[in-house]
């Protein structure tokens, strides 16, 4: 038995025991797979059943989806990060209605051309859907294989192209579905970022990192994001058990978002609270006062009865802020 049986053989022996098989989102669906794999690109799984079992609840299929209000969509993904997903589902569905018949191409290429859908994405819905061999390069995917085959320190574009290499060399032909699961599972739950749990894993034997004891130093350490400290000064209002909300512009962070009114101001005895926000980028301090005298002075403000905030798509850096404070000043 080569190398590459070996690996398939191992790794779906491992799956059929220890795999994860109960998850929602695994069935023979390419609109569930879809929504679910856009969902968990840097969100972990426990996180976005609840998420993805509401926005199935509310749109069950691509029709409804296509017709669905963009603010609508944006709500029900409120507290998930990295809004444009949803953005690009709400555009995609747009167009497989118009243009694919309200279901997803079963093409790489057209899958591909669709917003927000990359070669990974593209890849889990054809195989996970619908059982075809093609391959998938998640964060997951590419720690197994980078310390597996010892993959490192080279350009960039070079180490996405070999890892992207074996990713299809390796596929499985016969069970895609359940190999591209289990790579996913395995790097999930086994070959962890840090400490990974070696002597549990189906492909020990085979991992040439593992062999030297060299896991920790694969796959290579990405150049840190410098994330800039950004200061917020906001209004919190609260009335008859409604608060004051303003939409954010189109722009920017939290762009479309309901979010407090904010204006340029500075410390005084008005401040509230003073919370810590954390984003990919940005490292966020949100002063939040209770100036109700500048409540005339911001425009294009709404009140939201507090019981319909979920009807309003928001950050959580707003669910954080009310969980913070005194509601009853």
């Amino acid at each position: 038995m080569n190398q590459i049986m070996k690996f398939q053989s191992q790794l779906l022996n491992w799956y059929d025991l220890h795999g994860r098989k109960n998850l929602p989102w695994q069935v023979d669906d390419s609109y569930l797979v879809w929504i679910s794999e856009i969902m968990l690109q840097q969100t972990q799984v426990l996180k976005v059943i609840d998420y993805f079992n509401a926005f199935i609840s509310e749109f069950p299929n691509m029709k409804l989806l296509a017709q669905a209000d963009i603010n609508d969509v944006l709500a029900l993904w409120s507290g998930l990060g990295y809004y444009n997903r949803a953005r690009n589902i709400h555009k995609t569905a747009q167009i497989c209605v118009q243009e694919h018949n309200a279901i997803l191409p079963l093409d790489l290429k057209k899958l591909m051309a669709l917003p927000g859908i990359g070669q990974t994405t593209a890849g889990a819905i054809l195989s996970l859907a619908s059982n075809l061999p093609f391959a998938i390069l998640d964060g997951n995917v590419k720690r197994v294989m980078s310390r597996v085959y010892r993959v490192g320190e080279i350009k960039l574009s070079e180490y996405t192209n070999k890892l992207w290499q074996l990713a299809e060399q390796n596929i499985s032909k016969q069970r895609p579905k359940n190999y591209n699961q289990a790579l996913m599972d395995l790097g999930s739950l086994v070959c962890v970022r840090s400490k990974p749990r070696c002597h549990e894993c189906p492909l020990n034997t085979l991992c040439q990192a593992y062999q030297v004891n060299e896991t920790e130093l694969y796959p290579p350490k990405k150049t840190k994001t410098k994330q800039i400290a950004v200061t917020l000064h906001a209004l919190l209002v609260i009335k008859d058990e409604k608060i004051l909300l303003r939409k954010r512009g189109e722009t920017g962070i939290w762009a479309g978002l309901w979010f407090l009114p904010e204006f340029i101001g500075k410390k005084s005895s008005n401040l509230l609270h003073s919370i810590k926000h954390v984003l990919s980028h940005r490292i966020l301090t949100i002063n939040v006062y209770k100036n109700k005298e500048l409540v005339d002075k911001i425009q294009d403000c709404h009140w939201v009865a507090l019981s319909d905030l979920k009807k309003f798509a928001h950050p959580s850096a707003l669910v954080k802020i009310i969980n913070a404070v005194d509601l009853k000043y």
